[in-house]
Protein backbone atom coordinates (compact mmCIF):
# COMPACT_ATOMS: atom_id res chain seq x y z
CA UNK A 1 0.00 0.00 0.00
CA UNK A 2 2.84 2.62 0.32
CA UNK A 3 3.86 1.77 -2.56
CA UNK A 4 1.35 2.92 -3.82
CA UNK A 5 0.96 6.30 -1.55
CA UNK A 6 4.28 7.13 -3.00
CA UNK A 7 2.98 6.27 -7.20
CA UNK A 8 -0.35 8.67 -6.04
CA UNK A 9 2.23 11.10 -4.91
CA UNK A 10 4.42 11.72 -7.78
CA UNK A 11 1.35 11.73 -10.40
CA UNK A 12 -0.72 14.44 -8.07
CA UNK A 13 2.36 16.73 -8.16
CA UNK A 14 2.54 15.80 -11.89
CA UNK A 15 -0.62 16.78 -12.36
CA UNK A 16 -0.28 19.66 -10.50
CA UNK A 17 2.61 20.96 -12.23
CA UNK A 18 1.25 20.28 -15.51
CA UNK A 19 -1.89 22.56 -14.17
CA UNK A 20 0.13 25.33 -13.52
CA UNK A 21 2.05 25.47 -17.08
CA UNK A 22 -1.42 25.60 -18.70
CA UNK A 23 -2.60 28.92 -16.22
CA UNK A 24 0.43 30.86 -16.71
CA UNK A 25 0.22 29.51 -20.67
CA UNK A 26 -3.54 31.27 -20.53
CA UNK A 27 -5.57 28.81 -19.88
CA UNK A 28 -8.21 28.72 -17.45
CA UNK A 29 -8.70 25.81 -15.44
CA UNK A 30 -11.03 26.86 -12.66
CA UNK A 31 -10.69 24.85 -9.73
CA UNK A 32 -11.66 21.39 -10.02
CA UNK A 33 -8.18 20.07 -12.00
CA UNK A 34 -6.22 21.58 -9.39
CA UNK A 35 -8.72 20.10 -6.62
CA UNK A 36 -7.94 16.44 -8.01
CA UNK A 37 -4.05 17.21 -8.12
CA UNK A 38 -4.35 18.15 -4.34
CA UNK A 39 -6.67 15.02 -4.17
CA UNK A 40 -3.92 12.42 -5.40
CA UNK A 41 -1.01 14.05 -3.31
CA UNK A 42 -3.39 13.81 -0.14
CA UNK A 43 -4.39 10.02 -0.83
CA UNK A 44 -1.43 8.90 -1.28
CA UNK A 45 0.09 10.67 1.94
CA UNK A 46 -2.19 8.77 3.67
CA UNK A 47 -1.38 5.43 1.93
CA UNK A 48 2.29 5.71 2.93
CA UNK A 49 1.50 6.45 6.35
CA UNK A 50 -1.53 4.41 7.26
CA UNK A 51 -0.88 1.34 4.75
CA UNK A 52 0.37 -1.22 8.12
CA UNK A 53 -1.37 -3.18 10.28
CA UNK A 54 -2.21 -1.78 14.15
CA UNK A 55 -0.50 -4.49 16.00
CA UNK A 56 3.13 -5.37 14.35
CA UNK A 57 3.78 -8.54 15.95
CA UNK A 58 1.51 -10.94 17.23
CA UNK A 59 2.87 -11.81 21.20
CA UNK A 60 4.84 -14.90 21.40
CA UNK A 61 3.33 -17.59 23.64
CA UNK A 62 6.71 -18.58 25.15
CA UNK A 63 7.19 -14.93 26.17
CA UNK A 64 5.32 -13.28 29.37
CA UNK A 65 1.55 -11.64 28.68
CA UNK A 66 1.99 -8.38 27.04
CA UNK A 67 5.90 -8.40 26.93
CA UNK A 68 7.72 -9.03 23.46
CA UNK A 69 11.05 -10.57 23.46
CA UNK A 70 12.50 -6.78 23.11
CA UNK A 71 10.27 -5.06 25.24
CA UNK A 72 11.18 -2.17 27.09
CA UNK A 73 9.99 -1.87 30.91
CA UNK A 74 7.21 0.41 29.65
CA UNK A 75 5.97 -1.45 27.05
CA UNK A 76 6.41 -4.87 29.32
CA UNK A 77 3.57 -3.03 32.16
CA UNK A 78 1.39 -2.32 28.67
CA UNK A 79 -1.43 -4.80 28.59
CA UNK A 80 -0.97 -7.37 25.27
CA UNK A 81 -3.34 -6.44 21.90
CA UNK A 82 -4.55 -10.13 21.33
CA UNK A 83 -5.40 -10.86 18.33
CA UNK A 84 -5.86 -13.74 15.42
CA UNK A 85 -6.63 -14.81 12.03
CA UNK A 86 -7.69 -17.69 11.15
CA UNK A 87 -8.88 -19.67 7.06
CA UNK A 88 -11.89 -20.05 6.73
CA UNK A 89 -13.51 -22.97 3.59
CA UNK A 90 -14.41 -21.23 0.87
CA UNK A 91 -17.51 -22.44 -0.49
CA UNK A 92 -19.41 -22.16 -3.58
CA UNK A 93 -21.95 -20.19 -2.23
CA UNK A 94 -19.43 -17.89 -0.30
CA UNK A 95 -17.52 -17.33 -4.00
CA UNK A 96 -20.92 -16.56 -5.87
CA UNK A 97 -20.99 -13.40 -3.15
CA UNK A 98 -17.34 -12.67 -4.02
CA UNK A 99 -18.08 -12.91 -7.90
CA UNK A 100 -20.88 -10.80 -7.28
CA UNK A 101 -19.21 -8.21 -5.79
CA UNK A 102 -16.52 -8.59 -7.88
CA UNK A 103 -18.59 -7.67 -11.07
CA UNK A 104 -20.22 -4.53 -9.08
CA UNK A 105 -16.77 -3.41 -8.13
CA UNK A 106 -15.92 -3.56 -12.35
CA UNK A 107 -18.83 -1.62 -13.23
CA UNK A 108 -18.23 0.99 -11.04
CA UNK A 109 -14.80 1.29 -12.23
CA UNK A 110 -15.36 1.56 -15.69
CA UNK A 111 -18.16 4.67 -14.90
CA UNK A 112 -15.24 6.21 -12.92
CA UNK A 113 -12.41 5.94 -15.99
CA UNK A 114 -15.48 6.50 -18.29
CA UNK A 115 -15.92 9.93 -16.10
CA UNK A 116 -11.95 10.84 -15.75
CA UNK A 117 -11.69 10.88 -20.14
CA UNK A 118 -14.80 13.16 -20.20
CA UNK A 119 -13.47 15.18 -18.22
CA UNK A 120 -9.97 16.31 -19.40
CA UNK A 121 -11.42 15.71 -23.01
CA UNK A 122 -14.11 18.05 -21.82
CA UNK A 123 -11.17 20.24 -20.67
CA UNK A 124 -9.42 20.25 -23.66
CA UNK A 125 -12.21 21.39 -25.91
CA UNK A 126 -12.97 24.25 -23.35
CA UNK A 127 -9.16 25.58 -23.52
CA UNK A 128 -8.82 25.02 -26.75
CA UNK A 129 -11.88 26.65 -27.72
CA UNK A 130 -11.27 29.70 -25.82
CA UNK A 131 -7.35 30.08 -26.48
CA UNK A 132 -7.10 32.15 -30.01
CA UNK A 133 -3.60 31.59 -30.04
CA UNK A 134 -2.75 30.24 -33.83
CA UNK A 135 -2.12 26.44 -32.79
CA UNK A 136 -2.36 26.41 -29.09
CA UNK A 137 -5.29 25.90 -28.63
CA UNK A 138 -4.83 22.33 -30.59
CA UNK A 139 -2.12 21.82 -28.63
CA UNK A 140 -3.33 22.19 -25.10
CA UNK A 141 -6.81 19.52 -26.11
CA UNK A 142 -3.54 16.90 -27.19
CA UNK A 143 -2.29 17.56 -23.86
CA UNK A 144 -5.39 17.32 -22.11
CA UNK A 145 -6.90 14.72 -24.28
CA UNK A 146 -3.02 12.47 -23.53
CA UNK A 147 -3.17 13.09 -19.80
CA UNK A 148 -6.91 11.95 -19.92
CA UNK A 149 -5.93 8.80 -21.48
CA UNK A 150 -3.02 8.32 -19.89
CA UNK A 151 -4.72 8.66 -16.02
CA UNK A 152 -8.08 6.57 -17.11
CA UNK A 153 -5.57 3.65 -18.11
CA UNK A 154 -3.28 4.39 -14.74
CA UNK A 155 -6.69 3.88 -13.00
CA UNK A 156 -7.80 0.76 -14.64
CA UNK A 157 -4.65 -0.77 -14.77
CA UNK A 158 -3.93 -0.28 -10.79
CA UNK A 159 -7.58 -1.29 -9.96
CA UNK A 160 -6.63 -4.43 -12.36
CA UNK A 161 -2.82 -4.96 -10.59
CA UNK A 162 -4.29 -4.42 -6.38
CA UNK A 163 -8.37 -5.96 -7.03
CA UNK A 164 -9.23 -7.55 -9.93
CA UNK A 165 -6.72 -9.81 -10.71
CA UNK A 166 -6.35 -10.35 -6.78
CA UNK A 167 -10.03 -11.21 -7.16
CA UNK A 168 -9.53 -13.70 -9.70
CA UNK A 169 -6.93 -15.56 -7.45
CA UNK A 170 -9.37 -15.61 -4.88
CA UNK A 171 -11.88 -17.70 -6.10
CA UNK A 172 -9.68 -19.80 -7.61
CA UNK A 173 -8.25 -20.54 -4.02
CA UNK A 174 -10.06 -22.76 -1.53
CA UNK A 175 -9.48 -20.37 1.94
CA UNK A 176 -10.61 -16.67 3.14
CA UNK A 177 -9.47 -15.18 6.07
CA UNK A 178 -11.09 -14.11 8.99
CA UNK A 179 -9.51 -11.23 11.38
CA UNK A 180 -10.24 -10.83 15.46
CA UNK A 181 -8.75 -7.92 16.82
CA UNK A 182 -8.61 -4.35 16.76
CA UNK A 183 -10.18 -2.30 13.77
CA UNK A 184 -9.58 1.15 12.53
CA UNK A 185 -10.73 2.90 9.41
CA UNK A 186 -8.46 6.10 7.86
CA UNK A 187 -10.89 7.96 5.13
CA UNK A 188 -9.23 8.81 2.24
CA UNK A 189 -11.82 10.68 0.03
CA UNK A 190 -14.59 8.66 -1.08
CA UNK A 191 -12.82 5.44 0.51
CA UNK A 192 -10.48 4.70 3.44
CA UNK A 193 -7.92 2.27 4.98
CA UNK A 194 -8.93 -0.82 6.48
CA UNK A 195 -6.71 -1.60 9.41
CA UNK A 196 -7.00 -4.46 11.11
CA UNK A 197 -4.49 -5.57 13.60
CA UNK A 198 -1.82 -7.68 11.81
CA UNK A 199 -2.63 -6.06 8.19
CA UNK A 200 -4.13 -3.16 6.03
CA UNK A 201 -5.84 -2.45 2.71
CA UNK A 202 -7.92 0.03 0.92
CA UNK A 203 -11.49 -0.19 1.09
CA UNK A 204 -14.29 1.22 -0.41
CA UNK A 205 -16.81 3.63 0.79
CA UNK A 206 -19.63 2.28 -0.41
CA UNK A 207 -19.53 -1.32 1.42
CA UNK A 208 -18.92 -1.17 5.51
CA UNK A 209 -17.15 1.94 5.87
CA UNK A 210 -19.24 3.29 8.09
CA UNK A 211 -20.02 0.16 10.09
CA UNK A 212 -16.53 -0.70 10.55
CA UNK A 213 -15.51 3.16 11.52
CA UNK A 214 -17.58 2.98 14.77
CA UNK A 215 -16.24 -1.26 15.51
CA UNK A 216 -12.86 -0.39 17.36
CA UNK A 217 -12.53 -4.00 18.16
CA UNK A 218 -14.24 -6.83 16.74
CA UNK A 219 -14.66 -9.72 13.61
CA UNK A 220 -13.88 -9.46 10.14
CA UNK A 221 -14.12 -11.52 7.44
CA UNK A 222 -12.57 -11.10 3.91
CA UNK A 223 -10.76 -12.29 1.09
CA UNK A 224 -7.05 -12.72 1.37
CA UNK A 225 -5.82 -11.00 -2.16
CA UNK A 226 -8.47 -8.88 -3.48
CA UNK A 227 -9.70 -8.17 -0.13
CA UNK A 228 -13.73 -8.10 -0.66
CA UNK A 229 -15.17 -7.81 2.93
CA UNK A 230 -17.66 -9.95 3.16
CA UNK A 231 -19.20 -9.35 7.00
CA UNK A 232 -18.16 -7.67 10.39
CA UNK A 233 -19.43 -8.30 14.05
CA UNK A 234 -18.53 -5.88 16.86
CA UNK A 235 -16.78 -6.97 19.77
CA UNK A 236 -20.45 -8.80 21.26
CA UNK A 237 -21.20 -10.66 18.36
CA UNK A 238 -23.77 -8.65 16.77
CA UNK A 239 -23.20 -8.15 12.59
CA UNK A 240 -22.93 -4.98 11.95
CA UNK A 241 -21.78 -5.43 7.99
CA UNK A 242 -22.59 -8.47 5.79
CA UNK A 243 -22.56 -8.79 1.80
CA UNK A 244 -26.17 -9.89 0.55
CA UNK A 245 -26.06 -13.87 0.37
CA UNK A 246 -23.18 -14.44 2.76
CA UNK A 247 -24.38 -16.58 5.53
CA UNK A 248 -21.31 -18.27 7.63
CA UNK A 249 -23.33 -18.34 10.72
CA UNK A 250 -21.96 -16.10 12.75
CA UNK A 251 -18.37 -14.88 14.16
CA UNK A 252 -16.08 -17.04 15.60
Amino acid sequence: MRIWGWVLMILGILFLLLMTMAEFGGGHLGFIPFFVSFLLIFMGWRLRTSGKGIVQAKPAAADQPGVAPSATPAQAAAPAVQFSTVELSLTPDVAAVISTQKARTKRFLLWVVAGILVLFVGLGVGIGATDHTPGEGQTFFLVFAGVGIVSAGLIYGISWLTAQRSVRRDLAGTTYLRTTGPVSVVRMGSGGMLRLADRAFLMDGRYGMTQLSTLGYGTVDYTPHGHVILAAWDRAGRCVYTLPAYGPGGSA
